[in-house]
């Protein structure tokens, strides 16, 4: 008797058999399963396809606003095109190498609707303790005027503008607004100037281009440079400390096209604190100044000679004290003996050069320092500007003191700009804030023959090489110039004795003149290296000195050294 099994004995297996399955026994899954499956798996394929494409395409748009630099731009349901560009209302300024000097950044305002309020005195409380900057009983009295609209505080930062919808007030509300903002600081205030709390031009560039640059979208560009700028700053600030004066400038200028490199007064302010300056800092000694000159005129006076044939390099002058009405005219470092020209000018005598002024007269003295734009108002592209001082009667006392710098004041760009024409090959063209378009040089007036600019040159650079400014010699670079020191006049209109303000005027490189430079430094005082005295050649020629040597490299004025000099520069070198 076979075992009895509860299952088909076909289906049962000892422990080690094989196990075969057929065919017919796999899985089998029904037509409509396997629909099923292969429409799940075409589905998973078109989302990898569709999510390879966004990538694509969001990897080609990022590539093409970070690299190819392109502003992104959207449109709305009406078809109304957005950019992502933030567009100031006000215009940058730059420097000739487009550097900024000024610009607007996007900031908000904050205001109340005071109809909102209903406890004035805890919404007030409430916003100083979060902006510590304001003031309860400002901030009170306004909350509690009956008005739709009232300033709180201007150019809210992130945080602070954060901190304020933290505090849950409806009445508190932000308006868009634009701040100006200064990135150099204090180093072209006089220049650049600044603008008032709701963005119009005060003073400086802002001012005379203030409707410009509003409508303007392009850079306004300067023709200073902000690394040259800095340097001269650098070494004037010093100078200033060094001999105690009480303000200072310096001017550079391409004697070619007039154009301002830089310039600098001291003291000066930053603008981006404009409100919290006084009016010593805010004044522009370069261009609102106006001030007698001292020796620095004997060039003008020299120039003129030349020009009217009155005067001959092989000339020589009496140089003996002068007699006039009720005064007589000496010289600080008298030759007593006869000059010439270029010893006139080395020696800086006023004696003789007075006799040369006298011998002309008063109209062609009048005439030739209008030529040369001393007697009008400046044509400088800034709001702080003064006209010269000019006597209303031309004595012959007038015609003696203006040739060596008393009796017309002037502003020290005046100066330059005159010095520009001198050196130049004779021609005058009028400073300019404004770097050029194009190539081509400013139209100009020709006030001396190419001849007689050559001459002036040659005795600019004996009065450096043999006279009273060989303290701005410097090494490679063929300076010329002329110095002058001037008594400064007191409240009560008298002179101050041994009260000095200093000037030197330098050109460089001489033979071929590229720039002009000025420094003038008001009321240096002595010192134990100047041996006791506070004229020009003792504080602001070496002042230029160094201002020279540390901006011709600068400006790609390339150095010129003699054999001699270039054998011993290059033994010092590789010495070093």
């Amino acid at each position: 008797m076979k075992p009895s099994f509860p299952f088909n004995q076909a289906q049962f297996y000892y422990p080690g058999q094989e196990i075969r399955i057929k065919e017919h026994s796999c899985y089998n899954i029904s037509q409509t399963d396997f629909k099923n499956l292969e429409k799940g798996r075409n589905r998973l394929l078109f989302v990898a396809v569709f999510f390879v494409f966004g990538f694509m395409l969001i990897s080609a748009r990022l590539f093409e606003f970070t690299v190819l630099k392109k502003n992104p731009e959207f449109k709305s349901a009406n078809n109304t095109s957005y950019s992502l560009d933030i567009k100031m209302t006000r215009a940058d300024i730059t420097d000739r190498n487009g550097i900024v000097l000024a610009t607007s950044l996007p900031t908000v305002n904050l205001y109340s609707d005071n109809s909102k309020i209903s406890d004035p005195e805890k919404a007030a409380k409430a916003l100083v303790q979060t902006i510590p900057s304001l003031k309860y009983e400002d901030v009170k009295k306004r909350l509690e005027r009956k008005t739709h609209f009232v300033y709180l505080k201007r150019n809210l930062t992130p945080k602070e503008k954060y901190e304020v919808n933290r505090l849950g007030f409806p009445a508190f509300n932000f308006e868009k607004g634009e701040k100006r903002v200064y990135p150099q600081g204090n180093l072209f205030a006089h220049i650049v100037g600044a603008v008032d709390i709701d963005n119009n031009g005060i003073s400086g560039i802002e001012k005379t281009f203030d409707e410009e640059l509003i409508n303007k979208s392009e850079p306004l560009k300067l023709s200073v440079d902000v690394g040259v700028q800095d340097s001269v700053r650098s070494i004037l600030a010093k100078s200033l400390k060094h001999y105690n004066a009480i303000g200072a400038t310096a001017i550079v200028i391409d004697v070619n096209s007039s154009e301002i490199v830089y310039m600098v007064s001291l003291p000066d302010y930053d603008p981006n604190n404009f409100k919290s300056t006084d009016y010593n800092s805010l004044f522009n000694r370069a261009t609102l100044g106006v001030y007698e000159s001292g020796s620095v005129f004997k060039i003008f006076n020299t120039a003129m000679a030349l020009e009217n044939g009155k005067l001959k390099l092989s000339d020589k002058i009496d140089s003996s004290p002068l007699v006039l009405a009720n005064y007589t005219i000496k010289d600080l470092h008298p030759q007593n003996r006869p000059l010439t020209p270029k010893e006139i000018m080395v020696h800086s005598s006023n004696t003789a050069s007075a006799r040369i002024a006298m011998a002309l007269g008063a109209d062609k003295q009048k005439a030739f320092l209008a030529k040369v734009g001393l007697l009008r108002p400046l044509n400088i592209e800034l709001p702080e500007k003064s006209k010269p001082l000019v006597p209303q009667k031309w004595r012959e006392s007038t015609i003696a003191n203006v040739s060596f710098g008393y009796g017309v004041a002037v502003t020290p760009l005046h100066v330059v700009n005159a010095v520009a024409a001198i050196v130049n090959g004779g021609i005058y063209r009028p400073a300019s804030l404004l770097a050029s378009r194009n190539n081509e040089l400013p139209p100009g007036t020709r006030v001396i023959t190419e001849k007689n600019s050559k001459i002036m040159r040659q005795i600019l650079r004996a009065v450096v090489t043999e006279g009273t400014g060989r303290n701005s010699q410097v090494s490679g670079y063929d300076v010329g110039g002329k110095t002058g020191s001037a008594e400064r006049l007191g409240k009560d209109g008298k002179y101050i004795k041994g009260s000095l303000r200093t000037s030197f005027v330098a050109v460089f490189p001489t033979e071929k003149p590229r720039y002009a430079l000025l420094v003038m430094l008001d009321a240096p005082q002595k010192t134990k290296e100047t041996f006791g005295f506070n004229t020009a050649g003792w504080n602001v020629v070496p002042t230029a000195k160094n201002i020279i040597e540390t901006i011709a490299p600068q400006l790609g004025v390339l150095p010129n050294f003699k054999e001699n000099e270039n054998k011993s520069f290059i033994a010092a070198a590789l010495k070093n």
